[in-house]
Order: C-alpha cells, then structure tokens, then sequence
C-alpha cells in the first residue's frame, strides 16, 4: 500500500472513535468489527495491538465483509499480527476482489502481474485492472476517473488553491464539489439568519452536477467513447448538470478569517463521507467581501419546527416516524465519524420533498459541531436552552450524550407539535430546573413505548442514554410495523396473538401488535396547536 493511500485510510479511521468502534462490534456489526481491528492496528484510542486487530479481520472476513476480507489479505502480505504468506493474501484479496472492493480488484491485478502468490498471469492482469477503470479516463490527466464520469484529482471546475483540511479524503471530496464565485447571478432571496450566519437561497445558473447512466444500443458498441461519456459494460455515463438549480448558500459572519467557515465546511464533508444525507455542493469565496459562501442543498419545507407548525394536524404517526428515521440515521453517521453535534434542535434539522414526495429530514448546521475528544477552550454554553442536556446547562463539556439528550427533546416535540417550555423564560432559573429533572409533557395519547424511549433519551445520567444506533434500529421497527398496518379492534387484546403460528412467535407477535395498537390508537387523538405560535427565535 502506497504512503498516500496507506494516509487516506488513517485519517478515514481517525474520525472514528475507539468507543464506537466497539459499541457495534459488540452488537456483531461486520463493518463494526472491522473497524475496531483498524483501532487496534493503528493505536486509534487504545494501544496498538496487530494480533487483535488481526483477529478482528479475521472476524469482519468471515461475516463476508468486503474490507476485512482486503485487510486479511494486507496482513498476510505484509506479516501484520500473523506470519507472512503471499499465497494466502493473494486468496484474500482475490476473494475481496470479487465481492467489489476497490483495493482488492487492484491488488489481485497487482498479484497475477507479478506473480505475487499466484502464477503471473497478463491476461488476468488486464482483465482485474479495466474492473478497476470501469468509470474510464479523465480527458485531462488520463488517469482513471474516481467516480461516474468525474475525476477528483484535477477537475476543470476547480477554482479554490491553497488551502487543504489536512486529509486527503476530504480534499478530494472538496475538489468534486467546489464552486466559481460568480454563478448566483438571479433570485437570491434571504430566507434565515442567526447568531451566526445568514442564509439565502439562489439559483445556481451552472446547475448541479448529474450523471445520466445511459443504455448503449449497437451502435455505441462502434463508437468511441468521447470526453463526456464513459463506458461501463451495457451502460454510458454521461456526465451533465441540472441547469438553474436552486441551492442554499450559508454566509458567515467574518468568515474572511476563514478558520471557523472552513471548520463548518470540513465538519460537513467528513460526515458526509460517512453518510450524512444533506448534500454540500461546494465553497465560494466572495471576491469583494472575501467572506467564504457554502452552497448545499435546499430544502423547500423548512425546519423541523416550521414544518410542524404548519402541518402537525395532518402528520400521521408513521410519517413521524419516517422523518424520525432520517434523523436518528442522520445522528449515528455524525457520531460515527466522531463529532458531536452541540446545536441539535428542531431548527436545525430540514425538511425535503424527494423525487417521490416523499419527506425527508436532514440534520445541518455544523457551525458548533466539534470532535467527541475536543476540549473547547471558551468557557460558556452554545445551543437553545430546552435541548441543552442538563450536564452542559451544569458546566460540564458537550459530549456525544448530550446530542442523545437533544434528541429526546425532539422526539417530544414531535409528539406535541410545539416548541419545548413553551411560555417558560429562558433563564437561570429553568435551567436550574431542567438540572433537577424538569422535563416536557407529552401529548396526550403518545404511545407508551415511544415515550419510554424518549425519557431515556432525557436522562439526566447521559450513561443511561442510548447511542444513536440503538435509537435509529428501534425507530426502524416501529416504522417498519406501521407500515404493514393491519386493521384491528383497538378494544381487543386478543388480536396480539392471533398471527402467531407457534409457542416461540407468540411473545413477539404480541409485542408487534402491542406496538401497532399504541400508534393506531395515537392517531385517533384529536390534534390541538395553540392558536399563536412561541415568540422564542430560535
């Protein structure tokens, strides 16, 4: 592995924490476990160890994960944690190969090249490498490109120098999506601001980047494949762009210094890379005011808070649940690249209609975000008062616990349709009372196992909240349950056992209907808002 990849994937790791790592590891996650061994190979929060994170390869390949099948084979090759064969490295990376990861299909082109554990062998060499190039060449560096159609290393589009996040992945990931700072020429409309930052929306006259993934008919097979189209077997990426695209651009207030911006931008695309759903489409620089603008995307019902003002009458519990879902996901892949949050509530978390009509919620605003071992210097307290955990309220740090907290918060509001301490003074004196145990009233008729979980998210111990992948699995229960509503007689309890087709089914199918009882019979309570709305911004 070269230094630059071998760099990559540390700083990919480093985002991580050791934590975490084990958290899913314990939960028999393959993923989990392979990342925990990373843990153990590199000293990534805990003393390094190659025979256990040998192990856990071991472990991640036997569960069939593609990774760990490559790192198994990394580790024969290079005798990390176990004794060097080339051979058996050459099965691993084969194996990893064809389950279609990257390394692996580049490795076994490597090993058939030189004999590396196998016979050499140039035709399987050759075949393996265009399995590696199946996105074909960038017309400007002739390298093979990273994505559909898109090279990251040296876009055209390219227009910010000079400045690096320090990690390779991310840069790479800045330079797919960086902006000319000239293109929001019309329709640029302030729709927010804060203590931060003001908010805009704007047409983007470039437009998004799209890929259009075309059928080849017989006639593609004769031709050459041009600049913008890039063959892929049965298919043709053509590369193109959503004309007049409407974005949202964040501006920041004296972020001509650049580092807090910048911290934001880093913060976003790391998560991002980890799976957050919110799409950053780039950085611009305004040239007069030398204040940095980021571009994302824009969501054209609001926030959470405006959407349930709007609309709480008509939501149903199984569209709560979804956009919960979204959330909660939201929440572990932030984590899982190990930041926190620190400014989670209803504000800022967006609402988005998707190609279905489908509503979609989107964590954002990183502006506060921080990594979970990150010692904050300024002594005082960020957020809005009812979702700030009761530790933090106390002067202790932020941690990924207190976005656990925030979270409960919201599933409250959810359940009510209004703000948190609605009426309350923002004060020292609630405080003093959330640090006591002061918490929110449910609506009436929520379902009892949605508020069960929900007070365990307010605990005031943050070790007696749950992580975020243990909110986002029982959230997806629920909502797979209501999917498959049935009709049933609310007033009669026999129909928990009555799909139970022996003894071991019959305590999970009661549970299962105990379940769509709660949310059936929520749905039927009338829903009330208040006729004004809270005067809190915020």
């Amino acid at each position: 592995m070269s230094n630059e990849n071998l760099t990559k994937l540390i700083d990919n790791f480093n985002q991580l924490n050791f934590a975490s790592c084990q958290q899913l590891a314990d939960m028999n996650d393959p993923e989990g476990i392979y990342r925990l061994g990373y843990c153990y190979e590199y000293g990534i929060g805990v003393e390094k160890d190659e025979r256990r994170a040998f192990t856990y390869y071991q472990k991640s390949a036997e569960m069939n994960n593609s990774n760990g099948i490559y790192q198994v084979g990394y580790c024969y090759y290079l005798g990390i944690g176990v004794d060097v064969d080339k051979h058996k490295a050459f099965t691993y990376y084969l194996k990893s190969a064809e389950e279609g990861n990257s390394m692996g299909i580049w490795k076994t082109a490597i090993c058939y090249k030189y004999g590396i554990g196998v016979e050499e062998n140039n035709d399987k060499y050759y075949d393996w490498l265009y399995e590696n190039s199946k996105y074909g060449k960038c017309a400007n560096c002739n390298e093979f490109n990273t994505q559909k159609a898109w090279c990251q290393t040296c876009d055209p589009d390219i227009t910010i120098q000079g400045w690096t996040s320090g990690n390779k992945e991310i840069d790479d990931c800045m330079k797919a999506i960086q902006l000319r700072t000239n293109i929001y020429e019309v329709n640029i409309k302030k729709i927010g601001e804060g203590g931060f930052g003001s908010i805009f929306s704007a047409t983007w006259l470039d437009g998004i980047r799209e890929i259009k993934e075309i059928e080849k008919t017989d006639k593609d097979e004769d031709d050459d494949d041009s600049d913008d189209n890039k063959d892929n077997g049965n298919y043709m990426y053509m590369r193109t762009r959503k004309p007049s695209s409407t974005v949202a651009l964040k501006t920041l207030s004296g972020s001509k210094e650049n580092h807090d911006f910048l911290k934001e931008f880093e913060s976003l695309a790391k998560c991002g890379l980890m799976g957050t759903k919110l799409k950053i489409y780039g950085l611009a620089q305004n040239t007069e005011t030398n204040e940095y603008l980021m571009a994302f995307q824009y969501a054209d019902n609001g926030s959470l808070y405006k959407f349930l003002s709007k609309n709480f009458q008509e939501l149903t519990w199984q569209t709560k649940l979804k956009l919960l879902c979204d959330i909660s996901n939201d929440l572990y892949n932030i984590h899982g690249a190990g930041y926190i949050h620190a400014d989670f509530h209803s504000g800022n978390i967006l609402q988005d209609k998707g190609i279905s009509n489908v509503i979609q919620s989107y964590i954002s605003d990183m502006g506060l975000s921080k990594k979970y071992n990150e010692n904050d210097s300024k002594d005082c307290i960020y957020g809005v008062m009812p979702y700030v955990a009761p530790e933090v309220l106390s002067g202790q740090k932020f941690t990924q616990a207190a976005d656990i907290y925030s979270f409960g918060i919201i599933m409250l509001e959810m359940s009510t349709g209004q703000r948190p301490f609605d009426g309350y003074q923002f004060n020292d004196e609630l405080a003093v009372k959330i640090c006591i145990g002061l918490r929110p009233e449910f609506a009436p008729g929520t379902p009892e196992c949605y508020v069960k979980l929900a007070k365990q998210c307010m605990d005031s111990d943050p070790q007696k909240r749950p992580y975020a992948y243990k909110i986002r699995d029982i959230l997806n229960d629920w909502y797979d349950i209501i999917k498959q509503l049935d009709n049933i007689d609310l007033n009669n309890e026999d129909v928990d056992n009555e799909n139970s087709n022996n003894e071991d089914s019959d305590s999970d199918n009661k549970d299962v209907n105990i379940i769509k009882r709660q949310f059936l019979a929520a749905d039927k309570m009338v829903k009330e808002l208040p006729t004004t709305l809270p005067k809190h911004v915020y």
